[in-house]
C-alpha cells in the first residue's frame, strides 16, 4: 500500500470514529461528549500518525530524504572513475547550488544505508562540510543493486572503457545463462562494441596491474589490438608498452606499434636453409645454416675426419682475404 493509500485509511478511521453511534451498553457513556471524551486518545494517535504520513508524502515530492552522511557505507565494486579535475569541478558546483540528481541508497541490516551510486557527491558533500545529503531508496538485493549502479554509470562519458569492461566481465559471471549476444541486447550496446570492451580480458595479468591503477590509459580498440599481439606470445612485450603508456612516454597508437615490432621481427626472420652434398646418387653429407650458423653433417665419422683438415685450411684463407 502506498503513503498515500495508508493516509486516505487513517483519515477514514478518524471520520468513522468521529460519528461512532452512542453505546447501548451500560459503562459507555450516554452522551455525545462522553462518546467524544472516550475517542480522544484514538483520535490523536491516528492523527499522528496521519501527520508522520503527510510528511513522508512531502519529503518524498521533493525527491528524497536527507541521509547524515556518517550512516552512509560504501560496497566495493561500485565506484567509478572520475578524472580529477572533473571532480574539482563537481565540487565546486556542489559547494554553491543544491544538489540536481540525490543519491541512491539502500538500506542494510544494521540500520545504515549503502551507496548504490553517488559516490563523489558524496566525497564532495563531505569535503564542503556538509552533514546530510538528499537520498532515495533502492529495494532490492546485493546484484540488482550492483547491477543497477553499473548500468547507471554505463553510458556515462567519463566511464573508462576499463571499467566498463570490469562491470561487464562481473555481469557475464552473474548471467552465465545469457550468451554475447544476449548480454550486448541487455546492456544495450552492439556485439562489436562488447567484443572490444572485453578483449581485455586477453591481455597479460602483469597488464591489469597497471590498469587497476591507470584505468584510462587504455581504450577498448587498443586493447583488442594489443590481446591481438599477446596471443602471439608478445606478452613480455604488451606488458612494456602498457608500463610506458603508464608513465607517459608512449600515447596509445605508439604502444600498439611498439608491441607490434618483435612479432613483425620475428615473422620477418628467414627460415633456416638446408642442403645435401651427393657424391652420385649417394648423399655425402647434410648442411644446414641459420643466420650466422651453419652445420654439417656427414653419413660417417671417417668422412668427417676426412674433409675436417681441409675445410680448416679453406676457412683461414677466407679470413686472410678478409683481412
Amino acid at each position: 500500500m502506498s503513503i498515500k493509500d495508508r493516509l486516505a485509511a487513517k483519515t477514514a478511521t478518524i471520520a468513522a470514529v468521529v460519528d461512532l453511534p452512542l453505546s447501548t451498553e451500560p459503562r459507555d457513556a450516554k452522551t455525545a461528549p462522553g462518546a467524544m471524551m472516550r475517542a480522544l486518545p484514538m483520535l490523536k494517535e491516528q492523527q499522528a500518525e496521519i501527520d508522520a504520513l503527510r510528511q513522508q508524502i512531502a519529503t518524498g515530492s521533493q525527491g528524497g530524504m536527507e541521509i547524515p552522511l556518517e550512516h552512509l557505507v560504501e560496497v566495493p565494486g561500485r565506484r567509478r572513475h572520475m578524472p580529477p579535475e572533473k571532480y574539482a569541478e563537481l565540487r565546486e558546483n556542489l559547494r554553491h547550488n543544491l544538489l540536481v540528481h540525490p543519491i541512491v541508497i539502500r538500506r542494510t541490516a544494521d540500520r545504515k544505508f549503502e551507496i548504490v551510486s553517488g559516490h563523489h557527491r558524496i566525497d564532495a558533500y563531505r569535503e564542503i562540510g556538509r552533514q546530510t545529503i538528499r537520498a532515495v531508496s533502492h529495494e532490492g538485493t546485493d546484484n540488482q543493486a550492483t547491477d543497477g549502479a553499473f548500468f547507471a554509470n554505463l553510458m556515462q562519458s567519463d566511464l573508462t572503457d576499463y571499467e566498463k569492461y570490469v562491470g561487464l566481465k562481473r555481469f557475464q559471471n552473474e548471467h552465465t545463462e545469457m550468451n554475447q549476444t544476449e548480454v550486448a541486447s541487455r546492456v544495450g550496446i552492439s556485439q562489436g562494441h562488447l567484443s572490444a570492451l572485453l578483449s581485455f580480458d586477453r591481455l597479460p595479468d602483469d597488464a591489469h596491474s597497471i590498469l587497476v591503477a591507470n584505468k584510462g590509459i587504455v581504450g577498448a580498440r587498443a586493447a583488442m589490438e594489443l590481446a591481438a599481439v599477446t596471443e602471439t606470445g608478445n606478452s613480455e612485450r604488451v606488458v612494456e608498452a602498457i608500463r610506458r603508456l603508464a608513465t607517459g612516454t608512449l600515447d596509445q597508437a605508439q604502444a600498439v606499434r611498439f608491441a607490434r615490432e618483435v612479432s613483425k621481427a620475428k615473422s620477418a626472420s628467414p627460415a633456416a636453409a638446408t642442403y645435401k652434398v651427393k657424391s652420385g646418387k649417394t648423399t655425402w653429407c647434410d648442411v644446414r645454416s641459420a643466420k650466422n650458423v651453419m652445420r654439417i653433417e656427414f653419413q660417417s665419422e671417417e668422412i668427417a675426419q676426412s674433409v675436417q683438415e681441409a675445410i680448416r685450411k679453406h676457412l683461414e684463407t677466407l679470413a686472410l682475404q678478409k683481412r
